[in-house]
């Protein structure tokens, strides 16, 4: 059986950014492709986001499975994101991927 190497993209933010991100995506042609898990709750290196009444906000999640060129370009507007929104703790995980 061929094999396709992917890398598989995980990414999670702020909903308030999520227009940002797929904005971003359409302007660069990028991310036609994806999974999106919406109300994702959690704690990282930024405010929790845990949909409660002490900490309101909520995540997104995306999982995107795509060509290593791709996967740069995602990269790139991760770190044009984080820049804009410094406080937003967007995470960003590659891993190696195959499709099957």
């Amino acid at each position: 059986m061929q094999t396709n190497e992917l890398v598989r993209v995980e990414l999670i933010f702020s909903q308030a950014v999520e227009e940002d991100f797929f904005d971003s995506f359409r302007k660069e042609k990028i991310v036609y492709n994806y999974t999106k898990i919406d109300n994702v709750t959690g704690s990282g290196y930024s405010n929790p986001k845990l949909g409660d009444a002490i900490w309101p906000q909520l995540n997104e999640m995306m999982i995107i499975y795509c060509p290593k060129g791709e996967a740069e370009k995602i990269v790139e507007v991760v770190n044009k994101l984080r820049e804009h929104y410094p406080a937003e703790g967007i995470a960003c995980f590659l891993s190696s991927a195959q499709l099957r």
